[in-house]
């Protein structure tokens, strides 16, 4: 990756970047576009566009596009954001990024710098997503077996480094919302639309919510690789045969399985997959990810990945708190990445992950 320019030096900045990207010297650069690109709209404080434009070089004219991805300095985001930005960063700067598995890559990056103000700005390769929107059986499998490569690839030699993330558990398992989680719960058992929405799920809700100390334990002893641990459907992309994750801001050590069960549901929590395709091709998909897990020579076999899978699905028991409290007021529960749902449609949807959710944790905790 080239070195990082001086904030300061927009121009100069963004020409380093496109020689980086086109391999040859940049003279000028004319007609640059920025266009806004959607993202996580909760974050506020971030961007990300597209960057286009013509480079004079010394062949002559050649057409260019970036990915432009900005953090704002303390003085404007949180630090959890701000801690986020930082973390990416420091993963492209240290190379990590650059060779993760063969089947697995993320977005090169030809340009970073932080502004005097604390801004964080990325210059990566745009991705061109060859896979289906939501994602498909097809695009989840091959996703599922090239987590599996990635988390082989890593088991036993995650790299010591202080910025990568380890919070993870506590931000899936949320410890600080448990005892408002169990009094919804119990609240909304008592409902008779949410008993016919849930139909007896409570009871075993109840008791995994109760079990997440348990479940922490389990995950803390199985063997540790590298984890995306964001692998949602909007973060993982088909191109060229292999599969491609972006936004590596938690980036970090985690046990076997715990990016499968952000593929699968996590990815059907947020809609960007069907929750009840999940439901269908589960068992497929372990077994996909337990095929990169074998390729890679990991030595890991399917009980303990599937331990893995199992707890990390597990930490998710607010979906159930979630749900419940939705139809116990009466609100239609919403997927965020599939706003034109039909409120009928998005209940559906939550239902199979909810079966999924339940099921694992009866797996692992008995």
């Amino acid at each position: 990756m080239p070195p990082a320019a001086d904030a300061r030096a927009e121009e100069p900045a963004l020409r380093s970047a496109v020689t980086a990207a086109l391999g040859e010297p940049v003279r000028a650069l004319e007609d640059v576009h920025r266009e806004h690109l959607e993202y996580d709209a909760f974050l506020a404080h971030r961007s990300v566009a597209r960057l286009v434009g013509t480079a004079i070089v010394e062949s002559g004219r050649r057409e260019w596009r970036l990915i432009e991805k900005v953090t704002e300095g303390p003085a404007t985001a949180s630090p959890y954001l701000l801690e986020n930005g930082r973390r990416e960063f420091a993963a492209y700067a240290s190379g990590l990024l650059d060779d993760l598995a063969p089947q697995v890559g993320a977005p090169r990056a030809f340009g970073s710098f932080v502004g005097p103000d604390g801004r964080i700005t990325l210059l990566l390769e745009e991705i061109h997503d060859e896979g289906s929107r939501p994602l498909g059986a097809e695009e989840l499998l091959a996703g599922a077996r090239d987590l599996g490569f990635l988390a082989g690839r890593w088991v036993g030699r995650v790299p010591d480094e202080p910025w990568l993330f380890s919070g993870w558990i506590a931000r899936h398992s949320q410890p600080e919302a448990v005892q408002e989680g169990l009094e919804v719960l119990a609240r909304a058992s008592a409902q008779p639309a949410v008993a016919a929405v849930l139909r007896g799920r409570i009871p075993a809700a109840e008791r995994l919510v109760r079990a997440q100390g348990r479940l922490r334990q389990i995950l803390e002893s199985l063997p540790e690789t590298l984890c995306h641990h964001d692998a949602v459907g909007a973060n993982v992309m088909r191109a060229d045969g292999r599969t491609v994750l972006i936004d590596w801001e938690s980036v970090g050590p985690g046990p076997v399985g715990a990016d499968l069960a952000s593929l699968l549901f996590s990815s059907a929590r947020r809609g960007d997959c069907s929750g009840t395709l999940i439901a269908t091709i589960l068992e497929d998909a372990v077994r996909a990810y337990q095929s990169g897990l074998d390729a890679a020579g990991s030595g890991v076999d399917a009980d303990t990945a599937r331990r893995g899978f199992d707890a990390a699905v597990g930490l998710r028991w607010k979906l159930v708190r979630d749900v419940a409290d939705a139809v116990a007021r009466g609100t239609a529960p919403r997927r965020g990445s599939a706003p034109d749902e039909t409120p009928e449609a998005a209940l559906a949807e939550l239902s199979a992950p909810i079966d999924v959710l339940l099921a694992s944790a009866e797996r692992v905790l008995g």
